[in-house]
């Protein structure tokens, strides 16, 4: 059934499709401003926070924005799932960079700081640590990333984070117990929905 209707209509892939190629999507305003700042993020090993409500196009930013990377210069370690907790992310960490995540949780969080720094200083690759659905992380969490972030006496972060998540993420974030998190965020963007004339230019090239 499928094929008839791509056939019918002409279509050479499935149209929305979540496995479509970043230089194929749809990129407005909003889209093109956050896959920079997200850029610049990674470039600068930078935390950023980039918001909005669902549909609005976050993932499709984060994939114009690591698209656009040299690889040969940069680890992208994406964590879609965040209830996994701070061991599972820790897990991730460790198991993307080439180790064999330690049991016990206070030692896997030292091999994870380590392994992203030996990434910089052995590799000369700058790695980027992306959480989607940040808003699911809790109080606890978000204060672990922070943590995780010290580094060299807490002079220099030798990665990117990047928090990717909905509305509630950036509300939560101005929680006092979140402050010594929120004085490092470098970059903060909330993506609008489209405008009226940028959904009609679309429109009318479909």
């Amino acid at each position: 059934m499928i094929d008839r209707v791509q056939g019918y209509y002409g279509f050479t892939r499935i149209p929305f499709g979540r496995n479509l190629a970043p230089s194929i999507l749809h990129q407005h305003h909003s889209h093109r401003e956050a896959a920079a700042r997200i850029a610049w993020c990674i470039n600068n090993r930078a935390i950023g926070v980039v918001t909005g409500e669902v549909g609005s196009g976050k993932t499709v930013a984060l994939k114009g924005a690591v698209a656009s990377l040299d690889l040969a210069r940069f680890t992208v370690i994406y964590q879609p799932n965040p209830e996994v907790g701070m061991r599972g992310l820790y897990d991730r960490i460790v198991t993307a960079l080439g180790g064999t995540p330690k049991f016990h949780l206070a030692a896997l969080a030292a091999q994870a700081s380590a392994a992203l720094a030996a990434e910089v200083d052995e590799r000369g690759r700058t790695p980027a640590v992306v959480i989607d659905e940040s808003h699911l992380l809790d109080h606890h969490e978000l204060d672990a990333i922070r943590m995780l972030t010290n580094y060299d006496m807490d002079s220099t972060t030798p990665f990117a984070v990047l928090l990717i998540g909905q509305p509630a993420l950036r509300k939560r974030m101005k929680h006092g117990v979140l402050a010594a998190l929120d004085q490092r965020i470098a970059i903060s963007y909330e993506m609008p929905t489209m405008t009226k004339e940028e959904t009609a230019a679309t429109s009318s090239t479909t």
